[in-house]
């Protein structure tokens, strides 16, 4: 992600633009290449357990990241359908906000996130083998990575702005 300058005076409604980052195509072929490459090394290293346990910890990832998400978003006035969805574009896949986002909201949603998925892929620890254990914390991570690492660009912003997340770049507006 490599931030660009802001000319002009881009506004949105009362919103200025403050910070433009743009999603280079390289780290979205990394990021799909990691999940291959960690899918396949799951596979190679566990076998036929892991050949089943990395596309079920991958729907039970999203399924958990759906939920948590619906939980936590539940005090917002607007209705949880109409602020999140669940999208596919790279590098934003899973259940993520398809409006504008308070950040401040963005980055607690994703402190629960985070939190929970260890807690559950950890959880599972005495019903499962190692081979889930892994592909539940690794599916985990990899589908956080490009947020946490968004977050970690936007750590010094006032968290009362707002950000948009698009395929191409990520925009962050403040009044």
């Amino acid at each position: 992600m490599k931030p660009t300058a802001v000319t002009g005076d881009p506004t949105y409604y009362h919103y200025k633009l403050v910070r433009k980052i743009t999603l280079r195509p390289e780290s979205k072929y990394s990021y799909m290449t990691t999940g291959l490459v960690g899918s396949a090394a799951l596979i190679v290293i566990y076998g036929l357990k892991g050949l089943l346990a990395v596309p079920l910890s991958l729907g039970i990832m999203l399924l958990v990241h759906a939920v948590v998400l619906r939980l936590t978003v539940r005090r917002v006035e607007e209705p949880w359908e109409k602020r999140f969805a669940f999208r596919r574009d790279w590098p934003w896949i899973g259940p993520l906000p398809v409006m504008d986002t308070n950040l401040g909201l963005f980055k607690r949603l994703h402190f629960h996130l985070f939190l929970v998925g260890c807690c559950i892929s950890l959880m599972a620890y005495p019903w499962s083998g190692s081979s889930w254990i892994v592909a539940l914390f690794f599916w985990h991570l990899w589908l956080l990575s490009p947020r946490l690492r968004l977050l970690w660009r936007m750590r010094k912003e006032k968290a009362d702005g707002v950000i948009r997340l698009d395929s191409r770049e990520v925009s962050y507006y403040h009044r």
